[in-house]
C-alpha cells in the first residue's frame, strides 16, 4: 500500500510539473510596437518598450531581454517601462542602435551607428539567439527619419521578428541574410513607418510561418498621425484575418503548423492593463 502512495504521489507530482510548464508562447501587445514574448519557460523578451499615455500601465512590465530597435521616445523606455530596467545583472538589453552618450558637440549630435548583434544565450535549458538587421526608418537611407534596427529572435524554438519602424522593403539578398521566420511584428500605420500596401508586401517577402501581427497604427485615443489597420488587414484573404477585439493576448503553440500564417489584429483596452 505505501509503495502504491509513493508511486501515486510521484505521478501527480509529475502532471503538476507538466501542467506548470506551459507549451504555448503568449505573446502580449502593450500598444504602438511594445510587445512581450513570454515562453514556455517563463522568460519573457520585451520589443520596443514605452510609456506613452495613450498606452498607460498601472505597473512595469516583466522582462528577462530587451530589444528596442531605435532610440525613439515611444520604443525605448526600457527604464520606466520595465521593471528593474535599469539593473544589468536582471534585465539584459539589446540595443538595435549605438547610443552616444557624450556627443562632441551637443548641438550637432552624431547620427547613431547601428550596433552589431548576433548573440546567443542559454539559461538552463531555454536557448535564445537575438540577432539585428541595419535599415531605415524611411525609403531615403534615414535621410528623413534616422536608422532603425530589425530584431530576429530565436526563442525556444520559434523565430520572432520585430521590425521596429521600419520604412522601406529589402532585397532578395537581404531577405536571404534575415531568413525563416515564424512570427512577424510590422508596423503599418504609414506616415513615419510602412503604410498597409507596403507592410503587405514585406510580409510577402518574408514569409512568415505562422503569424502576422500588424503595430504602430491609430487607435481610438491617439491623435490623428497614424493611419488605422484596414488597409493592410484588407489586403489578405479574409480567411486568413482574425481580429482579437476582446483581448491584447494571442497563444501560439510551441509545435504549431500551419499552411499559410494568421494576420491577427491584437486589442489594446485602458481597462485591460
Amino acid at each position: 500500500m505505501m509503495r502504491c502512495a509513493l508511486i501515486l504521489s510521484a505521478l501527480l507530482g509529475s502532471a503538476a510539473a507538466a501542467v506548470a510548464q506551459s507549451k504555448d508562447f503568449t505573446v502580449r501587445w502593450h500598444g504602438q510596437s511594445f510587445f512581450t514574448v513570454t515562453a514556455p519557460s517563463g522568460k519573457v523578451v520585451a520589443f520596443d518598450p514605452h510609456v506613452m499615455r495613450e498606452f498607460e500601465r498601472k505597473d512595469p512590465i516583466k522582462a528577462d531581454f530587451v530589444c528596442v530597435s531605435h532610440p525613439h521616445n515611444d520604443h525605448n523606455r526600457v527604464e520606466e517601462a520595465i521593471a528593474d530596467g535599469k539593473d544589468e545583472k536582471k534585465v539584459k538589453v539589446f540595443n538595435g542602435l549605438k547610443l552616444d552618450t557624450k556627443p562632441v558637440d551637443p548641438d550637432r549630435p552624431k547620427p547613431a551607428d547601428w550596433n552589431k548583434i548576433d548573440e546567443k544565450v542559454k539559461v538552463g535549458d531555454a536557448s535564445y539567439r537575438f540577432r539585428n538587421f541595419p535599415c531605415y526608418h524611411d525609403e531615403m537611407s534615414g535621410l528623413k527619419r534616422g536608422k532603425n534596427a530589425l530584431f530576429v529572435v530565436e526563442i525556444e524554438g520559434l523565430t520572432f521578428c520585430h521590425a521596429g519602424d521600419l520604412g522601406h522593403t529589402f532585397t532578395d539578398a537581404e531577405i536571404k541574410i534575415i531568413g525563416k521566420i515564424d512570427v512577424l511584428f510590422v508596423p503599418v500605420g504609414g506616415n513615419f513607418t510602412l503604410n498597409g500596401e507596403t507592410a503587405k508586401e514585406l510580409a510577402d517577402q518574408l514569409k512568415p510561418r505562422l503569424q502576422i501581427v500588424p503595430m504602430h497604427f491609430a487607435v481610438d485615443n491617439q491623435p490623428d498621425t497614424l493611419l488605422a489597420p484596414d488597409e493592410f488587414l484588407d489586403s489578405f484573404d479574409e480567411k486568413q484575418v482574425q481580429k482579437l477585439v476582446d483581448t491584447n493576448e494571442l497563444i501560439i503553440a510551441a509545435d504549431a503548423k500551419a499552411e499559410k500564417p494568421t494576420v491577427t489584429l491584437l486589442n489594446w483596452e485602458k481597462k485591460k492593463k
